[in-house]
């Protein structure tokens, strides 16, 4: 009987909703996705114009898992913006943002549920130059609520930010680009970067592969990326790697000549990046006290002070 009660309200029900969610549409200018296919050369796409801040993040928040990745680029009002869609998933970016994740995790010495430091996806953060609108990094790592308390019950003086959930703010940001331009990808990153927060930020930008040509034996792509390290008050770190020089075009004889540098091998430490584990425990008091350096208890229940991580397996 349940069952063909289900059957008789179930078509009305989606039948309603549907109506509901066109209502909704009509009633407030959403950005529009494509209802056809989308390729890298389709980037940047324009999906919306004059959105206001509060449906642009009502449509991250419903949409942000869609695939897309989405800039909102506000109009000289204040109020409104351009929505574009400026990158894509792909297995290639799937493949180097869990590869980073994995990374983050490693101090958690296997540790699954209730680690010390946690290590997400898409966390929705407020833009830190605080006109509201919602950003999503790529990975997120930040402190477990044993060590660092949320922002509505923190004791901090002015209280920490957080993350649109309440959790506290992310330590370090994580940004992987195909088709997003080099140019997007920087302002992204230094946006981050005005939350003190926000003690570092990975970026990696992929590049196309070379057409028509692989290693030889292996039959790998020949393909360069560029990984850059922001850290609050230090200089920017560059790496260009990968099995081929950037913009060479003779890919094969880069491979075969010893001479030239590349990124061909594990443990190198020329393509290695580190950053101290303790930067995602960062929580000083306020006035910050000179030479302030997190303290985080259970650190013994970590492996190692610094993050390991190999530019070699992200190729």
């Amino acid at each position: 009987m349940i069952y063909i009660e289900q059957l008789r309200y179930l078509p009305g029900d989606i039948w309603w909703a549907r109506i509901f969610d066109r209502l909704d549409e009509f009633l407030h200018n959403y950005p529009k996705l494509p209802k056809s296919s989308v390729t890298e050369s389709n980037l940047p796409l324009h999906i919306g114009t004059k959105v206001t801040i509060k449906n642009y993040n009502t449509f991250l928040r419903n949409y942000g898992s869609s695939g897309y990745k989405f800039q909102f680029q506000i109009n000289s009002d204040n109020c409104t913006g351009e929505v574009y869609i400026i990158g894509m998933a792909s297995t290639v970016h799937e493949d180097v943002v869990l590869r980073l994740q994995r990374c983050f995790d490693v101090p958690n010495n296997g540790v699954i549920d209730d680690p010390l430091i946690v290590v997400s996806g898409q966390a929705l953060h407020n833009d830190p130059n605080g006109i509201g609108v919602e950003l999503a990094p790529d990975a997120t790592v930040r402190p477990n609520l044993a060590i660092v308390q949320k922002p509505a019950t923190s004791t901090r003086i002015p209280p920490p930010p957080g993350d649109v959930d309440g959790n506290p703010c992310a330590r370090i940001m994580c940004e992987v680009a195909i088709g997003q331009n080099v140019g997007q990808l920087g302002q992204k990153c230094f946006t981050w970067m005005v939350e003190p927060y926000i003690r570092a930020v990975i970026s990696i930008k992929i590049l196309d592969p070379r057409p028509g040509v692989r290693e030889p034996g292996t039959g790998y792509f020949f393909r360069s990326m560029t990984a850059k390290l922001y850290r609050q008050g230090m200089v920017i770190q560059r790496w260009d790697f990968g099995n081929v020089r950037k913009y060479s075009n003779d890919p094969l004889g880069d491979f075969n000549n010893p001479a030239v540098v590349l990124c061909n091998t594990p443990n190198d430490p020329r393509f290695q990046i580190s950053v101290p584990i303790s930067e995602v425990f960062w929580d000083p008091p306020s006035p910050i006290p000179p030479n302030y350096v997190p303290y985080y208890a259970l650190k013994e229940r970590l492996l190692g002070i610094w993050y390991p991580m190999d530019f070699f397996e992200n190729i």
